[in-house]
């Protein structure tokens, strides 16, 4: 049985700075705190949106294999 560490793993993250790091590429300069506010509240929602398509993909990737 695995322990509750081993459940809760976090298995992929986007941090502040992967954020600002593609902001620097994409913008040519870092987000404000309020456009990375911004960003969160967008990334919570788009994730959010089409987190089944996403694991649909994983899913089907698995069984083909």
């Amino acid at each position: 049985m695995k322990n509750t560490s081993q459940k809760n793993e976090i298995l992929y993250a986007i941090t502040k700075e992967d954020v600002q790091l593609e902001a620097r590429r994409i913008l040519g300069r870092e987000l404000d705190d309020r456009e990375i506010l911004q960003a969160k509240k967008h990334l919570e929602f788009g994730i959010g949106e089409s987190i089944n398509s996403v694991y649909n993909c994983i899913f089907n990737e698995i069984i083909r294999k």
